[in-house]
């Protein structure tokens, strides 16, 4: 009803015969919506708790959560706020939170169907069309408040609902799909879900080198007969760039290893933080293939391989003994 008939749904949501209804159809939509788009991250991050570490398990888990659901969460805050102040005299909180769970689950809907489509078609999505998506999917939303606003005030009828049921059904088969494009990748990649421990054949990659702010250089992979550290990093992450200069460090004091920084989230201020701190590394824009067939399921992740191109070490949140471990593979 959200979808075809949004004022039948938030009649639904601010009767009161019926509370916490569209909180918990929101619920469900949220379950859905991580298990038909995150499946695989799920997946991976279980799967590193339970091989290598507990802690480091849930937080890759949390991790996901946190990306899926807080730009949504945080609306819920806002738009609970605005229906109830809007809604005068008929000022409910209870009641203004079901008519925003409601208005809330186009963000849902918009999101689940532009994942399975590109997950599904193997799409490469330009920047502007995401943006273009996510704002068409927040004036819907936003178009659902106003009329939360206004059933505050003045409740209408639900009607007949037999259409929007055939339409829910879609939206069932849409996330079936979903899970099964999920599930059925993880089937053909479960190297590139399993944890990557020590012993493991370094994955190949391709990386461009970052070279300017709006500039990409030469590709870089992994140079046989050579010592390599890996670092994946963000410039949001604060543990990350505390480990910058130990690892710059290492750089300056071993020319012939190889230490690549592989920037995740954003190359232009990656490059202007080099800049800035003159750090010897060499720095390299990441992909998420790359990071997937690394087992970056959290940052910083730091990967030694030996001369062999085999995995001696994976450093997951910390670089301890770095330093030692180097040397001795030098030696």
């Amino acid at each position: 009803m959200a979808i075809v008939r949004p004022r039948a749904a938030l009649a639904i949501a601010g009767d009161r015969r019926h509370p916490g209804r569209s909180g918990s159809d929101l619920l469900v939509a949220i379950i859905v919506l991580i298990f038909a788009t995150q499946l695989r991250a799920l997946i991976a991050g279980g799967w590193l708790g339970f091989a290598v570490d507990g802690g480091l398990g849930a937080r890759a888990l949390v991790h996901t959560l946190t990306d899926t659901l807080v730009v949504d969460l945080g609306f819920l805050v806002v738009g609970a706020a605005i229906i109830y102040v809007a809604s005068g005299t008929q000022r409910d909180l209870g009641r203004a939170f079901d008519f925003v769970c409601a208005a809330a689950l186009p963000l849902l809907f918009v999101d689940l169907i532009a994942s399975v489509v590109v997950y599904g078609a193997q799409l490469t999505v330009p920047r502007a069309a995401m943006w273009s998506l996510s704002l068409t999917s927040y004036a819907w939303t936003a178009v659902l408040v106003v009329l939360a606003c206004l059933e505050a005030r003045k409740p209408t009828e639900v009607g007949d609902v037999r259409y929007a049921r055939k339409v829910g059904w879609a939206v069932v088969a849409i996330a079936v799909a979903g899970i099964g494009i999920q599930a059925l990748w993880v089937a053909r990649n479960l190297e590139r879900v399993r944890p990557m421990t020590p012993g493991d054949p370094a994955p190949q990659f391709a990386l461009p080198r970052i070279d300017g702010a709006h500039t990409l250089g030469a590709v870089v992979s992994i140079t046989p007969g050579k010592v390599h550290v890996i670092d994946f990093w963000a410039t949001w992450c604060t543990p990350c760039l505390k480990a910058m200069p130990r690892l710059d460090a290492l750089a300056r004091a071993h020319p012939d290893v190889v230490v690549l920084a592989i920037n995740i989230d954003d190359a232009e201020e990656a490059w202007a933080l080099f800049q800035e701190r003159k750090y010897a590394m060499t720095l390299l824009a990441g992909d998420r293939e790359t990071a997937d067939r690394y087992g970056v399921s959290a940052i910083p992740h730091t990967v030694l391989i030996d001369r062999n191109g085999n995995v001696r070490r994976v450093y997951r949140g910390g670089t301890a003994n770095l330093e030692r471990e180097v040397e001795a593979l030098l030696k």
